[in-house]
């Protein structure tokens, strides 16, 4: 009896922990967006994995595949058979990406079947969305790209914004095709705030 009570409150624990666990981080932006065609590149209809190293062709660390970097979702919504990861930096025909959550880097050869672009280039003239459970402050429109400077509009998560320009980690948004103002797009963890519409 003692056994059959010490097991449920054991399971009940376990419960209530994975209940408590923190949310899943929101997508760490880096410079840009590394796109990967990942449909049935190999015979089998599997993804080739990807070697990354500490230094361009130097230092192998790990072999990936694909599926396993970390999701940018919600931020980016891929295509079917598209994976998009962040990268950091770019040296001749090497990105570093991000490879997992906690932020780890490695190199990585651009190869057949990937596409990078800038933030500037990725975003600019898109339609993107701030994402939910954001602070109050990320919801706010201003009139420069400027914390200090006073808000002149609060937006809705709902609302769709369409990028004009891109300073750092501000964007100038259209609101409607009437009002403008600058939004914070990641914040100074390098987290992305927004959703991209593509």
């Amino acid at each position: 009896m003692r056994l059959t009570a010490y097991i449920i409150a054991l399971s009940l624990l376990c419960v209530s922990l994975a209940w408590a666990a923190p949310p899943k981080p929101r997508p760490l932006a880096g410079i840009g967006v590394l796109t990967l065609t990942t449909k049935g590149t190999l015979q089998d209809g599997s993804s080739p994995l990807l070697s990354l190293y500490r230094e361009p062709g130097v230092g192998r660390m790990t072999d990936l595949d694909p599926a396993d970097f970390p999701s940018m979702t919600p931020a980016i919504k891929g295509s079917p058979g598209m994976i998009n990861i962040a990268f950091t930096r770019k040296r001749g025909d090497w990105v570093k990406v991000i490879f997992d959550d906690s932020g780890r880097e490695g190199w990585l050869a651009l190869g057949h079947g990937m596409r990078f672009k800038s933030w500037k280039r990725y975003l600019q003239g898109g339609e993107v969305r701030l994402l939910n459970g954001l602070k109050k402050d990320f919801y706010q429109l201003r009139p420069q790209p400027s914390a200090a400077a006073k808000p002149v509009a609060a937006v809705s998560k709902e609302k769709r914004l369409r990028v004009v320009e891109l300073d750092d980690s501000w964007i100038l948004v259209l609101v409607d095709l009437e009002n403008s103002g600058w939004l914070r797009w990641k914040d100074d963890d390098g987290r992305l705030l927004i959703s991209v519409e593509h």
